[in-house]
């Protein structure tokens, strides 16, 4: 597998919460994520997450290390 930055969309919600909204993939096109199922915070390192998110009807896992997002591809 391998990294793949993306370009995320995110909003805060009420509590404060960093939410991503839509992912753009390398090749430009532009993902919704239909729902946050998750987040977690790494024990190693608090500035990384992974989110637990849906698009297209698929569950899969955004990464945020410090200010950078990305995905894994095969």
């Amino acid at each position: 597998m391998r990294k793949v930055p993306v370009g995320v969309l995110a909003q805060f919600d009420a509590q404060g919460r960093l939410l991503p909204v839509s992912v753009t993939w390398e090749n430009g096109r532009i993902y919704n994520i239909e729902r946050v199922l998750g987040m977690r915070v790494s024990r190693m390192n608090s500035a990384n997450h992974r989110y637990d998110v849906v698009i297209h009807a698929q569950e899969t896992c955004l990464y945020k290390a410090g200010d950078t997002w990305y995905m894994e591809a095969e």
